[in-house]
């Protein structure tokens, strides 16, 4: 057994998987076509392309052109069951899903209860198809806080808790507006005791961690840097106290790290932060989260004993329930074993 059969046979987690960075071009093009999008953009060849060769330089864009094809609610259903089918084939029964819901709500073809339903009904087909779970952080863009109260109230209503949402994000460039603005979206979450996470450390480093926490007291980071701030934001992330996601893959892929082995994975597992890994985006980085484990084996120096900690280490920071978690963590465990058995003795 290969490393890579290793991680493989573990049933793993993603804490933190983009919904318009997850979606198959296959569907994108089959729900384009279906909204008469080819007649709408002169340029809708040129961005076909850029699904099969991504600029990096363009990840966002990228993202919000292709997810704007995205139009009615039965496209939303198709591109989470199609989501739930790719993770099922790399071994993930659980993923939260980050989504930015004021993208969609509010116009003349959904509101919220509809989108809502439209995530679920995906998710549901592909509980009952493949057992894969899905939940959805309700994410706010940093580039629009105007929407910051809305999607706070989207996530903390009784549709929302009853359709499978676990936290509110914060997500998007960090230098685009201050981290305070949605101080008090962030406060009605946490009135509602929905948990909470934030993206910082991408481009504002150490300080962009510390000022995250200090203003909005997240349960969650999602954090890379650039190589040049590794030491100080890991222990911004470290002190912090507070569990941070993170993505050799989308370093790597944007530029942050100039290739896999000088992301400071070691040096951070090494410290007192609790992390877990992510892919991030898999379709815009052309990668999967086994792919993101076997870098941090091959490249960044994490043995297999380490891996299965880290990976085990995703369900226990993940957001599902108490009774849930614990039969995943079981099962995981038996997984791993023998995996780890069989990966020893070389079989």
């Amino acid at each position: 057994m290969t490393l890579r059969d290793l991680i493989k046979a573990l049933p793993k987690v993603e804490l933190n998987l983009q919904l318009t960075g997850a979606l198959r071009k296959e569907s994108l093009l089959l729900i384009a076509n279906q909204n008469g999008i080819p007649a709408q953009m002169d340029d809708f060849a040129h961005w076909v392309d850029m699904l099969d060769k991504p600029d990096p330089a363009s990840y966002d864009e990228i993202a919000a052109v292709a997810g704007s094809w995205i139009m009615y609610p039965e496209d939303i259903a198709l591109a989470v069951y199609d989501i739930g089918v790719a993770l099922s084939k790399h071994n993930i029964p659980y993923a939260e899903v980050s989504v930015v819901p004021s993208d969609y709500v509010g116009s003349a073809r959904m509101n919220f209860d509809t989108f809502i339903n439209a995530l679920n009904d995906g998710r549901d087909r592909a509980l009952r198809a493949w057992n894969v779970d899905m939940s959805w952080i309700f994410c706010i863009p940093r580039d629009n806080p105007r929407v910051g109260d809305d999607v706070a109230r989207w996530a903390t209503g009784s549709a929302a808790r009853q359709g499978n949402v676990v936290a509110l994000g914060l997500t998007g460039q960090e230098e685009s507006q201050p981290v305070g603005q949605f101080k008090r979206a962030f406060g009605t979450a946490q009135k509602k005791e929905l948990q909470t996470v934030v993206g910082a450390g991408d481009n504002l480093g150490a300080s962009g961690i510390r000022d995250a926490v200090e203003e909005l007291q997240p349960n969650r980071l999602v954090s890379n840097w650039r190589s040049a701030d590794a030491e100080a934001a890991i222990k911004a992330i470290a002190d912090s106290v507070t569990p941070a996601v993170v993505s050799v893959t989308r370093a790597i892929s944007t530029g942050l790290a100039p290739q896999a082995s000088d992301f400071p994975l070691q040096l951070l597992s090494e410290s007192d932060a609790l992390i877990a890994l992510s892919c991030d985006r898999p379709s815009l980085y052309q990668s999967s989260l086994i792919d993101e484990y076997a870098s941090a084996g091959e490249d960044c120096g994490i043995g297999a004993e380490q891996l299965i900690r880290l990976a085990r280490a995703a369900i226990e920071l993940s957001f599902m329930d108490a009774e849930r978690k614990e039969n995943m963590l079981r099962d995981f465990d038996l997984a791993a074993k023998a995996a780890l058995g069989k990966f020893l003795s070389g079989n």
